[in-house]
């Protein structure tokens, strides 16, 4: 049991599972089947490559493996800070098969956030990129883990800075350790347990930490999907911050998975980036906000697409 967690109640558990909401599997079992199920099916692409069920399962599990390697251990809390990325999904994925649990935190979190994060939860870990714009993300790290006991581990998506190893290159390179290792891991995690940390909006404060467990958050999803009309040929275009609930899991990337539809990750909000990219993909879905919604009506770009696969 990790510590200060409040478990659910036990008549709540029992309800969910008998009406079958709570299914008692881990989310790397749930994903790591569907993976298997739709195999070339693409399930993520972002604006130049394109990711089956296969191969995002395949690099996950290399990434999970190679981060054994890199010091992590079954239990460990880290906080993961990356964008809409491939790496983003391979590295998500790759936690929940060795049991460690992300603090999904937004790039807009700085110093201030970050180390209470850490300082909070135990953090023995950080996963980021090496800057945004004005941002040092390493520098900012690299003061964390000198301030703070528990962090020990520093990854890096970008630049490699002192004291920081490579994602890309874990992502990369071929492990050396047996996969069976992973499905031993599997076996001793509870699905009641929590698998991930969102954050409260912070409103205020400094954001809080929301703890999702296995079984809650695969419900989620697969309500969340059963409630939008999503089909195998249906296709998300995810231009919100992933680490939100909503674009991850309200269906978002989790929902669209377990139906073997395809998502589609962009970093930015731009009216005439987003209205091409529905047009190349065929995208029937987008989350969105009401604000950004009407500034995308607003666009004078808005009738130079073809929009109509929009559902």
């Amino acid at each position: 049991m990790l510590e200060g967690f409040v478990a659910f109640p036990k008549e709540f558990a029992r309800r969910y599972r008998e009406k079958g909401y709570w299914e008692d599997r881990t989310l790397a079992d749930v994903f790591t089947e569907l993976c298997h199920k739709y195999g070339e099916r693409i399930a993520v692409c972002d604006a130049e490559t394109e990711v089956s069920y296969r191969e995002l399962d395949s690099r996950a599990e290399n990434l999970a493996l190679n981060l054994l390697d890199a010091g992590l251990n079954p239990g460990d809390i880290v906080v993961l800070q990356l964008g809409n990325v491939l790496e983003f999904v391979y590295t998500y994925f790759a936690f929940h098969k060795i049991g460690v649990r992300p603090i999904l935190a937004l790039h807009t979190h700085r110093y201030r956030e970050l180390k209470q994060f850490v300082e909070l939860s135990g953090a023995v870990a950080s996963f980021t990129v090496d800057r945004a714009k004005d941002c040092d993300f390493t520098e900012i790290v690299s003061r964390i883990r000198s301030e703070t006991s528990s962090l020990k581990l520093m990854f890096v998506l970008g630049k490699t800075s002192e004291g920081f190893q490579s994602l890309a290159e874990l992502i990369a390179r071929p492990s050396q350790r047996d996969p069976a290792e992973i499905q031993a891991i599997q076996k001793k995690i509870d699905p009641e347990q929590p698998a991930l940390f969102l954050l409260s909006g912070g409103t205020t404060g400094i954001p809080k930490l929301i703890p999702r467990s296995h079984n809650d958050y695969v419900c989620n999803s697969k309500l969340a999907g059963g409630c939008t009309g999503i089909t195998e040929d249906s296709v998300l275009l995810d231009v919100l911050p992933i680490g939100h609930n909503l674009p991850l899991a309200c269906p978002g990337l989790q929902g669209f998975m377990l139906k073997g539809a395809k998502v589609v990750l962009h970093t930015s909000t731009r009216a005439e980036q987003v209205f091409g990219l529905v047009q190349t993909y065929g995208v029937t879905h987008i989350h969105v906000v009401p604000a950004l919604l009407i500034m995308w009506m607003n666009d004078e770009a808005v009738g130079n697409y073809d929009l109509s696969s929009i559902r």
